[in-house]
């Protein structure tokens, strides 16, 4: 016998509804959906919204990217530095980056999410739905234990601006009494880990067969910037450190041959030419493999730019007169 889901928490919001206004329209593969349109319009916003299809995908391998514990409450991430950027994409949500200014990735808890009668109309209805989206309002239950993380979550935009302090408590408390924050087996199996590090997703997604692309070679996990420089000091930083190496060792080299102990040794001598040599091929190869990475890169985003025009234009003339060339 199927199952009868119900919301995860009590009618809290009845005596001061929030005010629930949705996007007029969103990007959904490729075109674009009214979800104010119609039910199958509304159910694709949701899914999109809150379904981490892409950490999804790489399951099996999120204990690489983060632990499983909760995350930490707002004014922890305060404390370490981290800027608090806004993203819409579900599977961004947690991301932290460590870089010269570190950041943390969230998406903004909607209105609708919090109304009981929203959550019986279009979330009960679907399993999956139901999970991922009681293990996004876990994830800010997380974020928001005290007052102070509510404040700063009204700073940054993170929850609707109606919403009061008194609520929120009661909405977490009934929440918390209905799914079990334990075992998580009533939410999304993505919330059993809290904060994702972003360069391990990538290197998951550049690197796993199963999730393997040239697209996800090129991008990795998430997308931070299509400029060559950025691309190169993200991917081939490291070369730098290798000539640091190199350079390091042929200086002592050469040091060392002019020494009396070593000046005469045909041994140590042989071994020099040797490093010398070897380092010659390595700063060949190194080279090589970054001038053959920027004809690829050349190459590989001129024939996507030009296929995704093709296929914009095909799917164009399919929904009506053909006006551009």
């Amino acid at each position: 016998m199927m199952e009868v889901l119900e919301p995860p928490f009590e009618n809290v919001t009845a005596k001061s509804p929030l005010s629930i206004t949705h996007p007029a329209t969103i990007m959904y593969r490729g075109t674009l959906l009214r979800p104010n349109n119609d039910r199958n319009a509304m159910k694709a916003y949701l899914s999109t919204g809150l379904t981490p299809t892409r950490l999804d995908d790489i399951y099996k391998h999120l204990h690489y990217t983060g632990a499983p514990r909760f995350a930490r409450p707002l004014h922890r991430q305060r404390l370490l530095g981290r800027e608090i950027i806004i993203t819409e994409d579900i599977s961004e949500h947690l991301v932290w980056q460590q870089s010269k200014d570190p950041k943390i990735f969230i998406k903004p808890l909607r209105a609708y999410l919090l109304d009981y009668g929203f959550w019986r109309e279009h979330l009960c209805s679907d399993a999956e739905l139901h999970k991922s989206a009681c293990g996004f309002i876990l994830s800010y239950i997380w974020l928001i234990s005290w007052e102070s993380d509510f404040h700063i979550a009204l700073q940054n935009k993170l929850i609707p601006t109606d919403l009061n302090w008194e609520t929120w408590t009661k909405l977490v408390h009934s929440f918390t009494g209905i799914i079990n924050t334990e075992s998580l087996h009533q939410v999304a199996r993505r919330y059993q880990y809290g904060e994702l590090r972003l360069t391990r997703l990538n290197r998951i997604y550049r690197y796993t067969p199963t999730v393997f692309s040239l697209q996800n070679l090129f991008r990795g996990f998430m997308e931070t910037s299509n400029w060559y420089r950025d691309i190169f000091r993200q991917n081939f930083g490291w070369i730098l450190a290798a000539f640091a190496i190199f350079s390091v060792a042929l200086s002592g080299i050469q040091v060392a041959l002019m020494t009396d102990q070593l000046s005469h040794n045909s041994n140590f001598h042989r071994a020099s030419y040797g490093f010398a040599v070897f380092s010659l091929v390595v700063l060949a190869g190194f080279l090589g493999a970054i001038i053959s990475s920027w004809v690829v890169l050349t190459v590989y985003f001129y024939v996507i730019a030009k296929l995704y025009h093709h296929d914009v234009q095909l799917k164009r003339r399919s929904k009506g007169p053909a006006t551009l060339v």
